[in-house]
């Protein structure tokens, strides 16, 4: 009953990206670089991340998760906010960060590649805003223009599938915002394949093209292995 209420409740939901975006360029990176920027430093959000995520957790909340995002150790998951909200979601939180190292991937002058809170993809098409105001203008502007097919932040969450889990759109670029629903999200996607981890990635990514789906649950647990090799 479980998995038939999940195929039928989230067969949309999980079509959150669009089948343009399946050949990310990120998935031809060499990995070793994944695995650098993760050992040097999980979260590098910054200044205006860091003000964001203090407004979104409890107050009791704020000083562990807080000081975990602005130094993380560079050897311990669990030190991180990734670790905390896997946990809540009863997810790999390897498995967690390397989907958003697939979706949002942005490498940086030093070839050091990191998942990017900022991150459009605006009907298949990829956009790297330097900036959360310059993700805000395009986000705007695409819904001024009647847009609603557009991937945002850290997982990539689609506004038409899941634009509803939000107040405003533009809380989607709260990067402990997205992260939740992007968890939520992957978390559903897996049960409704509990004998099948690799489709259950894959239907993060897409529910009915089962094919697309076991391609994209295999690169996700490639860097998810890879991380966990070094951690």
């Amino acid at each position: 009953m479980l998995l038939t209420n999940l195929q039928s409740h989230h067969q949309s939901s999980a079509q959150h990206l669009s089948e343009s975006h399946k050949s990310r360029s990120f998935c031809q990176k060499n990995y070793a670089l994944v695995l650098l920027i993760f050992c040097l430093g999980l979260i590098s959000f910054g200044p205006s991340c860091q003000a964001q995520e203090k407004a979104a957790l409890p107050k009791s909340y704020i000083t562990t998760a807080s000081s975990k995002i602005s130094n993380p150790s560079p050897s311990k998951l669990h030190t991180t906010l990734w670790w905390q909200i896997a946990e809540q979601h009863q997810l790999d939180p390897y498995i967690l960060y390397a989907v958003a190292l697939v979706e949002s991937a942005k490498v940086n002058p030093l070839n050091h590649v990191t998942p990017w809170p900022w991150a459009i993809n605006k009907s298949g098409k990829s956009i790297i805003p330097a900036s959360q105001q310059e993700a805000r203008a395009i986000l705007n502007k695409t819904l001024i223009e009647g847009g609603r097919n557009i991937d945002v932040g850290l997982m990539q969450i689609n506004l038409h599938w899941h634009g509803h889990r939000v107040g405003k759109p533009e809380q989607l670029l709260n990067p402990v915002t997205n992260l939740q629903i992007g968890a939520l999200v992957l978390a559903e996607a897996i049960q409704s394949a509990p004998h099948d981890l690799v489709l259950g990635i894959g239907r993060y990514h897409s529910w009915q093209n089962t094919e697309a789906a076991v391609s994209y649950g295999r690169r996700v647990l490639a860097v998810a292995n890879q991380i966990r090799a070094v951690l």
